[in-house]
């Protein structure tokens, strides 16, 4: 039971410092959000797969919005609806957390995203109320839309990587030489 109790307590801690650096300064969609999701996927069991990441995202939306006045906008369903999906990719991909599963779930879960949050059908065409104006809801509005994302879809992957790399990384180490060491 001691060997549980710290690897949640683990778990929740590297949830809990991955959100809180969304709220330090950083290049547009260079965030941790994958790493928590598909981390999350893997460390907890039943019901806590999906309130411990989504707790986490609210949290960090939350002091977002209070802070910037950027935590939710317009597309802030689908942003959890892909949030979402990331956690289901991650259950069904990482069994067992290896390099091989962990890259797969996390080049997997990067592309579902940008192909989900892009998609220009999902938008208004009309203008938004902060002035923008939404695609069209033709094959060329889609294109536009996706063609547009590209730039942050380089840092949402290189992100993803970086976070989610560094979130298995550091549970995997601690678990070799900290958990197993403390409980021999």
């Amino acid at each position: 039971m001691m060997k549980n109790k710290q690897h949640i307590i683990l778990a929740l801690l590297l949830v809990i410092v991955a959100a809180l650096s969304r709220l330090v300064d950083h290049p547009m969609n260079f965030t941790p959000i994958t790493g928590i999701a598909l981390f999350s996927a893997f460390a907890f069991e039943g019901k806590w797969k999906l309130i411990v990441p989504f707790s986490a995202i609210l949290l960090s939306d939350i002091a977002l919005e209070l802070s910037q006045g950027i935590g939710f906008h317009n597309g802030t369903i689908l942003v959890y609806t892909g949030f979402a999906l990331m956690i289901g990719l991650g259950y069904l991909i990482i069994k067992k957390a290896n390099l091989l599963n962990v890259a797969l779930a996390t080049l997997a879960a990067s592309t579902l995203f940008f192909l989900l949050t892009n998609f220009a059908l999902f938008y208004p065409e009309a203008t938004t109320a902060n002035g923008l104006m939404g695609y069209p809801h033709t094959m060329t509005g889609v294109i536009a839309s996706y063609t547009a994302g590209i730039p942050f879809f380089k840092n949402m992957l290189i992100g993803d990587l970086i976070f989610t790399g560094a979130i298995f990384s550091v549970y995997s180490l601690a678990n070799r030489f900290i958990l197993n060491k403390s409980l021999a």
